[in-house]
């Protein structure tokens, strides 16, 4: 796939880029009826009480065992876990975007597995959802994904498991047809503007947003791969319809009804290939450095907390989620890039995360402003611990 460059779209005598109005969170996504998540969140406010009030898990050694620690404590003994706290369940984008750095550690036998375990279960199901709950329901989280397909077979590829397309081929195909009906619009060239898909900022708003286009592109190179798969959309060159409507010149902004950047909009694009002009990567990392998302450490969704577009249910529960905290997902998905470009830098932020590490001898999920673990409300959540996300911070080290 051609990857396009800054400079392939500069003059061009289009239409100005879209900006729309903003999204309201109440009509997003519906409140989580299903009894399956009811009962999951329920968990998640059990284990989070208990954390609040005996403390996490705490890995003796290095940063090195304490993130080995982890891995070998998300592994269920039938797949890996989100992770070793609340988030055990199965979660597709989480295994996927790890599943590199993974199989460089030497647990590509452990990813293989788990990649069968959940196929077997999504074919059961006929459907490729983000998470299976309780080792038999496949279920979304909070919506449609507009990764669990993209991801699902990136991380077939990475693993060296194109053998699994082929076994779920017709699964996957009905899945790619209805992934392109649920999620692209054909005539705007972009993912649909007038929808909410689930995404690892699952808790926000954002309309067409430069994850949910990402994972489109994503998915068309994948199904360029000449694997037996349909290609319902071939000749939409999403990529360069992103260059035009998301890039500014210097970032990506958010999503077509936000004009500034956040974290996230500048990562994964990179991180997945879909551009691959190290003059953007430039740019864009130094947007988000001068910003400040990279304190206290990489990376934060946004430079400020977005109350109006925090959906109802996680408002309520964990304000500012998935605001201006720092995620230790997006950070070393950030470095891994970083250290392509400038690895002095790199370096130094990886440092100050092994010290909030080795602080908390733990591999936590975000932290705030002032680089404590995050706390939602009335002790019905706290950060969870034992993130799968560890094995790409090992992976730093490599």
């Amino acid at each position: 796939m051609h990857s396009p460059e800054i400079g392939e779209v500069a003059g061009s005598s289009a239409a100005p880029p879209l900006v729309l109005p903003p999204a309201d969170p109440r009509r997003s996504a519906p409140v989580p009826l299903d009894p399956v998540l009811l009962a999951a969140g329920v968990v998640v406010a059990g284990r989070s009480l208990a954390r609040a009030i005996f403390g996490w898990k705490r890995y003796p050694g290095s940063v090195e065992a304490i993130c080995k620690g982890v891995l070998e404590d998300c592994w269920t003994g039938q797949y890996l876990g989100g992770s070793a706290g609340h988030f055990r369940q199965f979660w597709t984008r989480d295994l996927a975007m790890c599943t590199p750095a993974l199989c460089r550690l030497g647990l590509r036998d452990r990813v293989v597995r788990s990649w069968e375990w959940a196929l077997a279960r999504f074919e059961a199901a006929d459907r490729i959802t983000t998470t299976i709950f309780a080792g038999r329901f496949p279920r979304d989280v909070y919506a449609y994904g507009s990764d669990s397909l993209p991801m699902l077979l990136f991380g077939l590829e990475a693993a060296g498991a194109e053998h699994l397309i082929r076994r779920h081929q017709a699964l996957i195909s009905r899945e790619v047809t209805r992934y392109y009906e649920r999620v692209f619009d054909p005539e705007l060239g972009l993912a649909r503007a007038d929808g909410y898909f689930s995404g690892p900022r699952d808790c926000m708003t954002g309309r067409s947003t430069v994850f949910a286009n990402t994972m489109i592109a994503l998915l068309g190179r994948q199904l360029d791969r000449g694997n037996g798969l349909p290609r319902p959309q071939a000749g939409h060159d999403v990529a360069r319809a992103m260059l035009r409507h998301h890039w500014t010149g210097d970032a990506f902004r958010d999503s077509l009804d936000r004009t500034f950047p956040s974290g996230d909009a500048n990562v994964w694009p990179f991180f997945f290939g879909i551009f691959e002009d190290r003059e953007m990567w430039r740019r864009a990392f130094g947007v988000l450095e001068a910003k400040g998302f990279t304190e206290p450490v990489p990376l934060r969704y946004f430079h400020q907390r977005l109350p109006e577009a925090e959906l109802p249910v996680p408002r309520l529960f964990t304000p500012n989620y998935q605001g201006d905290p720092s995620w230790t997902q997006l950070g070393p998905a950030y470095l891994h890039l970083l250290r392509e470009i400038d690895r002095a830098k790199m370096e130094g932020h990886r440092a100050k995360m092994a010290a909030l590490i080795e602080r908390d001898r733990n591999y936590l999920e975000l932290y705030d402003r002032a680089g404590k673990p995050y706390r939602g409300r009335a002790l019905l959540y706290h950060a969870d611990e034992g993130m799968i996300w560890a094995a790409m911070f090992l992976d730093l080290y490599a």
